[in-house]
């Protein structure tokens, strides 16, 4: 029986399901649609139940469906986790974990702290990625994701480490000439061009929230990654929208300071995700128990 098995069609249903739809199972397996909808269609000829109510804008699966699903479920993360167990007796790194987060993150808030895991874990080596591919779940090589986001990780363990308040830093230097938002044309106005869609976004947002009005910004400089602007800020090059993760060393030591009472909530957190299975894994879970404690301290 086992050698007749589909399991490329198993897989297809487990992912419809978990998705919700045909085209983000598509996006997820890197086929096409249409080659999705042949496969849970075979699979539902070859078993002689329906799986599926297809109908827009997304896919409901039978009660049969959702049972198959979660079986495929259950046992394709047993055999990834036998499979990580094999692999990790041959490799360096074996007792060691990938992990994934956002490249602001790493370099101004997780690197300086890691050293602090590897006095505590020096059997757990961490590698670092910070490429945006590994920071989807779904095709991530990564064992571990910290993820910025405002949630919403369907099949996976997410957990909120951080929330995130905004509010313009910069150097006391610099603060002392802000006597009110109307003093910030004087000077330049540091913005992350990589992870907003509007070079104002956070600005605007912060306004918003805050009932706010911003004057017109003639000086501004972009940077690619959130660290640039931090640093940038750092250096007395301007002012800029202070995200508390990434800037809470920096005003602890006095170099960053908030020239403006308001503060505002920000709409995306930090998020421990993981494979539900990886969690049985004495590395990840050190790794979790780590960075859970690290953040308490934030």
């Amino acid at each position: 029986m086992l050698k007749t098995l589909p399991y490329n069609a198993l897989r297809t249903l487990e992912s419809v399901v978990r998705l919700r739809g045909f085209g983000r199972a598509a996006v997820e397996l890197n086929v096409t649609q249409s080659a999705v909808s042949q496969h849970v269609k075979q699979l539902e000829d070859w078993l002689g139940h329906p799986l599926v109510i297809r109908k827009s804008p997304q896919i409901v699966p039978t009660e049969n469906g959702e049972r198959l699903a979660s079986a495929t479920r259950d046992g394709f993360g047993t055999v990834s986790l036998v499979c990580d167990t094999l692999r990790d007796t041959k490799r360096t790194r074996s007792r060691g974990i990938l992990v994934s987060a956002p490249p602001g993150f790493a370099f101004v808030w997780l690197l300086p702290r890691l050293l602090d895991f590897d006095e505590q874990h020096p059997d757990i080596p961490i590698s670092l990625l910070t490429d945006p591919k590994s920071q989807v779940p779904a095709s991530s090589d990564a064992d571990v994701i910290i993820s910025y986001s405002s949630g919403g990780f369907p099949g996976m363990h997410a957990e909120k480490l951080l929330s995130e308040m905004m509010s313009p830093v910069c150097t006391p230097e610099i603060a002392k000439t802000l006597h009110s938002v109307d003093d910030l044309p004087e000077h330049n106005i540091l913005q992350d061009s990589a992870e907003t869609t509007s070079r104002r976004a956070l600005w605007d947002f912060w306004a918003s929230e805050t009932l706010t009005q911003l004057p017109h910004f003639p000086r501004t400089r972009q940077y690619g990654q959130a660290n640039m602007v931090v640093q940038a800020a750092i250096n007395g090059a301007g002012i800029a929208m202070g995200r508390s993760p990434l800037v809470y060393d920096a005003v602890k030591a006095g170099a960053l300071v908030y020239p403006f009472a308001d503060t505002a909530q920000s709409q995306s957190s930090y998020w421990f995700v993981c494979q539900h299975h990886a969690l049985k894994s004495r590395s990840v879970m050190s790794f979790r128990s780590w960075i859970q404690h690290a953040v308490g301290q934030t």
